[in-house]
């Protein structure tokens, strides 16, 4: 799934933003979600693109590629469980909804910065 972001044209990663970013502010009228947790679903998401990346920058004939890629399917799971596992247990389900919200969030950042086409040179 990652992979169709990363080659998605530009309307669908806008729409796509945006419908994840109006999920968020639904949840947060019902409970909002405390700034610590906020920032550790964005540290997340950032480190969802950073192996991504990372994975482009290591050679097909490396040793430890096989054990990366296994990693990098986890990855997304362990996030679930990492968010489920800290917040707090009331209004769990909004909260996670936020959370995990924010960590698509601090993926769509860096991913679309990082891809953008530079203007000067």
């Amino acid at each position: 799934m990652l992979a169709y972001w990363y080659s998605a044209p530009r309307h669908i990663k806008l729409i796509i933003i945006i419908a994840i970013c109006a999920v968020i502010y639904a949840a947060h009228q019902v409970q909002p979600l405390s700034p610590p947790y906020t920032v550790l679903s964005l540290v997340l998401g950032f480190g969802l693109h950073l192996g991504q990346y990372l994975q482009t920058k290591i050679s097909d004939h490396s040793s430890y590629k096989s054990n990366f890629q296994f990693l990098l399917r986890i990855y997304p799971l362990i996030i679930v469980v990492i968010v489920m596992w800290v917040l707090p247990p009331q209004h769990n389900w909004v909260a996670t909804i936020q959370a995990l919200g924010f960590v698509l969030v601090g993926f769509f950042l860096v991913s679309i910065y990082q891809n953008r086409a530079k203007r000067f040179e």
